[in-house]
């Protein structure tokens, strides 16, 4: 009988370890991409909001200040 030898291609390419960190390194990089889209797509608006706010303090302050 002959002994069969596996091949380093063939055991390369059956071997799983270090699977893992790879699918997590996959995750963190698709969570990263959605963050940043998502900053992109919604900065224009927060800054919108944000403003308001701030201008309603503002006014609120002067407000205030002026009643006294």
């Amino acid at each position: 009988m002959k002994n069969k030898k596996s091949s380093p291609v063939r055991n390369f390419l059956r071997a799983t370890r270090g699977a893992n960190m790879v699918e997590y390194i996959i995750l963190v990089g698709v969570i990263a991409l959605l963050a940043v889209v998502g900053f992109k797509a919604f900065s224009a608006s927060v800054s919108t909001t944000v403003t308001k706010q701030g201008e309603s303090v503002k006014n609120a302050d002067n407000t205030f200040t002026k009643g006294q």
